[in-house]
């Protein structure tokens, strides 16, 4: 038998990271629209929501629909944007003020990365 040979892209994180900024601009490959509760509506894909949340993998794991329409009661437009950001450039930027409302529909929505910190802040905060 021969040699087993490893190939590594070195560049794989910053592309990977540059795809998915890329995918959050451009509307070409959305599969899911998501409605805030003010009605908003999001294009995004199910692939990459899947990956981030377990509501949103549960939910769209039964849904036979090719481009499913996901209304997302007690989470704002304004949340929305912040948590998809988050989802696709891997941060968010929000002010101080706008703290317990995004980690509040983050938590509903079992967002990836953000659990942990949500635990962390309501124990800060209760304490």
């Amino acid at each position: 038998m021969s040699e087993k040979l490893a190939l590594n892209w070195n560049d794989y994180q910053s592309n990977w990271s540059k795809s998915l900024s890329q995918l959050r601009k451009d509307t070409e490959f959305v599969d899911v629209t998501l409605i805030s509760d003010d009605m908003a509506k999001f294009s995004a894909h199910k692939i990459i929501l899947s990956s981030c949340s377990n509501v949103f993998n549960l939910i769209l794991k039964e849904s036979n629909n090719a481009n499913p329409l996901l209304y997302l009661g007690g989470v704002s437009s304004a949340n929305l944007e912040l948590i998809l950001d988050y989802i696709y450039y891997g941060e968010v930027n929000l002010y101080q003020e706008q703290l317990d409302s995004f980690l509040e529909s983050a938590k509903k929505l079992e967002i990836e990365g953000l659990m942990g910190m949500i635990q962390e802040y309501t124990e800060e905060n209760t304490h």
